[in-house]
């Protein structure tokens, strides 16, 4: 059965972007983000990393190094609780230094190559994913893929948006603010099962009235990483000893048919003799496909329409709050309360008063607040 993930753009979403990255000890985690990979890993999703990395075509740093960054990244997020199931970067980039990557690539983003191949390799239902990203490329990306996208809109940062570019499903601030979208409109789909389930069950004239129910965290098992460096036109891939990060993505000359072949060696990835295995051609963004219902008259489906009614019912009552005579009047009383102690601070600092009719202000200032409380008692006994 195919999964469902997220994919992360790298930099700016999960760690601050210092510019074309070379080092371990650059990488920074955004706040945040440990809390929101573990809360999307309960939520049933795989987590997926896909990172355009130019800099290794301008010659900036080497697959090697970037490698060590990714296991620097890993390294922070596994302190945290927290863990990514794969990696995938690009190399490429057609005005690149280096002549090995100085070429076009329709597995660069805003192409969707990474994600086609994030889907053949951990089976994944992109039309049950996402996309996270800071940029209109990385939402374009998504979009060609069929994921649903949210930006990371941060205040003050500056984008630059094409008149031909996507917009994101949503935007949201932070990666907590996209945990949430994406758990609501889990909730939302939940409760349209529910409905069209009961309307199933009972007949349109007959359809009760429902609400949505509480998701319920899904625990998704451990996978292992794989990565696999690139030559074009070809996809190598490598195995670690321990545990590997990421799979660079092989050039792809044509923006219609991607092909890349994978190598697998279980010898030093620096030594490793490539030899071609398989080949790859991406697919067109799968079509959307037909949720799967509670079956009527089952155990599972009375206790949706339970838990439904009454979320429903505390809802109704929450939002339309019969006006209450007794707030308004304790409202008002407690204005003139603060008033009067107030007066009684002016007589008490005023030679020409004196203090005892400060004190006399006290009192009534007392006296007025103990109606107040009294009030609110008696609305609450009601």
């Amino acid at each position: 059965m195919a999964q469902k993930a997220i994919f992360f753009d790298r930099d700016d979403t999960l760690i601050s972007d210092s510019g074309y990255m070379r080092r371990p000890d650059q990488v920074n985690l955004l706040p945040g983000v440990p809390e929101t990979m573990i809360q999307l890993k309960k939520m049933g999703y795989l987590l997926v990393v896909v990172t355009n990395q130019s800099g290794i075509a301008r010659g900036f740093l080497t697959e090697n190094e970037l490698d060590k960054i990714h296991q620097e990244l890993k390294r922070q997020l596994a302190a945290e609780g927290a863990e990514i199931d794969k990696f995938y970067y690009c190399p490429y980039h057609p005005d690149g230094a280096v002549k090995d990557f100085s070429v076009e690539s329709n597995l660069r983003k805003p192409n969707a190559g990474m994600f086609f191949q994030a889907e053949e390799d951990l089976d994944i239902d992109l039309t049950q994913s996402w996309m996270i990203g800071d940029s209109y490329r990385d939402i374009q990306a998504g979009k060609a893929a069929g994921c649903h996208t949210i930006l990371v809109d941060v205040p003050g940062k500056i984008r630059e948006k094409k008149p031909n570019d996507a917009e994101p499903d949503r935007k949201a601030v932070n990666l907590r603010e996209a945990v949430n979208i994406i758990r609501m409109h889990v909730f939302h789909q939940k409760a349209k099962a529910v409905k069209q389930t009961s309307e199933q069950s009972q007949g349109p004239e007959e359809s009760p009235e429902s609400s949505e129910p509480e998701p319920a965290g899904e625990i998704v098992s451990d996978k292992s990483e794989t990565i696999a460096p690139i030559s074009p036109p070809q996809t190598r891939t490598e195995e670690f000893a321990d545990e590997t990060l990421a799979t660079p993505l092989a050039a792809m000359p044509k923006p219609d048919t991607e092909t890349t072949t994978k190598n697998v060696s279980d010898e030093d990835p620096q030594t490793a003799e490539p030899e071609p295995t398989k080949v790859y051609t991406a697919k067109s963004p799968p079509q959307n496909k037909p949720q799967q219902h509670a079956e009527p008259g089952s155990e599972t489906h009375h206790l949706l329409e339970e838990i439904a009614h009454r979320l429903k019912r505390k809802d109704r009552e929450g939002l339309y709050q019969e006006f209450s005579v007794f707030k308004l009047l304790s409202l008002m009383i407690q204005v003139v309360a603060v008033f009067t102690l107030i007066i009684s601070l002016c007589f008490w600092l005023s030679p020409k008063v004196g203090g005892e009719a400060a004190v006399i202000m006290i009192g009534y200032s007392i006296a007025l607040q103990l109606i107040v409380i009294a009030l609110l008692m008696m609305h609450s006994r009601d």
